[in-house]
């Protein structure tokens, strides 16, 4: 049995739930309200396009901390204010000069002033468009992981806001080392980050064809339990009533 005839029994609550567990979802979710759609949307964006390079893993150094920061401080009521507030976390990240030039790249461009202001239903209708915009923004091809990854960012605040049509198909799955790995540990051969995007959305495709998933549901599952040890897999699945269906896939998994 195959990866894929496993993830296609996951009910498509379950694959909701899953992205509600990612850091990003559950650090960030208070500030929708806070800041409305719009400002909500690029400061996720933002955050995307800088999540690498990190002092240890993302749910602990990266979206917590960040979190924090913003506690303390107004909602921003300019892209200026928001830069200024985010310089206080990036100045303190590794490669802060790298990361303090995208930051300003993205947000003094016209795409961070048009999600500014913009609704959720009408970042869902350009999805496609926004993707492609904010690769030549940032000067990077378009399925860079960072890129890819900004975009499950901006994908995730459009479903925190109930917006769910919006076409996440074409956007590669952001290949990190999780995601890398446990696509060696299903046993494909990984020559280069191609592989890894070409086997996944092979997968979603064939998923697809039973439940309305997206990438971000599929990029959230495997970043998840990329690196846990078989058990871990097993207890993963326990805590959503699947735990039969984990050891099914923790036995497919090297």
């Amino acid at each position: 049995m195959s990866i894929e005839d496993l993830f296609v029994q996951i009910p498509i609550e379950i694959w909701d739930k899953i992205v509600e567990e990612e850091p990003e979802w559950r650090h960030m979710h208070r500030f929708l309200e806070k800041y409305g759609f719009g400002r909500f949307a690029v400061l996720m964006v933002a955050a995307g396009l800088n999540d690498f390079q990190l002092k240890g893993k993302a749910e602990i150094v990266y979206w917590p901390k960040l979190k924090e920061l913003l506690e303390k401080k107004e909602t921003p009521t300019s892209l200026k204010e928001m830069e200024d507030t985010l310089k206080e976390f990036y100045t303190k990240e590794r490669l802060p000069d790298l990361k303090l030039k995208r930051l300003n790249r993205f947000l003094s461009s016209k795409l961070a002033g048009r999600l500014w202001g913009t609704e959720p239903k009408g970042t869902a209708e350009n999805f496609i468009g926004i993707w492609y915009e904010l690769a030549a923004t940032m000067g990077q091809d378009k399925d860079a992981k960072t890129i890819a990854f900004a975009m499950k960012c901006l994908g995730i605040s459009l479903l925190m806001a109930g917006e769910s049509d919006f076409s996440f198909e074409k956007i590669p799955i952001p290949v990190d080392y999780r995601v890398r790995e446990f696509t060696k540990r299903l046993g494909i051969s990984v020559k280069d980050d191609e592989d890894v995007r070409r086997f996944w959305n092979h997968v979603l495709e064939g998923i697809r064809k039973r439940v309305n998933i997206n990438m971000i549901h599929l990029d959230s599952l495997i970043w998840q339990i990329g690196v846990l040890r078989k058990h871990e897999i097993v207890e993963y699945f326990s805590r959503f009533g699947l735990s039969e269906l984990g050891e099914k896939i923790a036995e497919l998994v090297e």
